[in-house]
């Protein structure tokens, strides 16, 4: 027996299980989740994931359309697409996780990705549809919100200071193998 393969494997199995248990902490706390009105904003279905992936081909050069499925399966109630008139301009997932902080347990939000079709970029999609988020996660009792740019995506990084983000530093690998990211944070509560 290798035992330099078992420590590896051992730390990868910790890992799958961790992110398993979060997924399910997740999901637990979208029971009760409450939606706002939300004007050409509706929850993903299936028949939209074609065109989702596409958006996604576009607007991410590491895209991952196993994610994003799992995410409609795990996360459906915060999966959103946001329309003109009858076509697909873009999409918004985000996430539930417990956090655990000196003072309590509390829930925090992890945007995944927001996406908006080349057609319709400047068009202010992305910044309703991230409005419209954090107004829902405030409803819901969320503490912090936290999403992760690439470093030279200026356009989203304004967005997001726009309503109040700030980064808190810099990752690697979170946005793609071997890049560097902004890990940015908006505190609710």
């Amino acid at each position: 027996m290798d035992l330099t393969k078992s420590p590896s494997r051992f730390a990868e199995y910790l890992m799958s299980f961790k992110k398993m248990l979060l997924d399910y902490i997740g999901a637990f706390l979208l029971r009760q989740w409450k939606q706002t009105e939300r004007e050409n904003i509706i929850s993903v279905e299936d028949s939209m994931f074609p065109e989702i992936f596409r958006i996604q081909a576009e607007g991410f050069k590491h895209g991952n359309q196993e994610k994003i499925l799992k995410y409609s399966k795990n996360f459906r109630d915060v999966f959103y697409v946001i329309k003109n008139e009858d076509r697909i301009a873009g999409y918004c997932i985000y996430y539930l996780r417990a956090a655990i902080s000196s003072k309590s347990f509390e829930k925090q939000s992890v945007i995944s990705e927001i996406a908006i079709d080349r057609n319709f970029r400047g068009k202010r999609f992305a910044e309703r549809l991230l409005k419209k988020s954090i107004e829902e996660m405030k409803l819901n009792g969320i503490s912090s919100i936290l999403l992760y740019v690439d470093l030279n995506n200026q356009p989203a990084i304004r967005l997001y200071e726009k309503f109040g983000f700030n980064i808190t530093k810099e990752v690697k690998n979170v946005c793609g193998q071997n890049e560097t990211c902004y890990e940015m944070k908006l505190k609710l509560a």
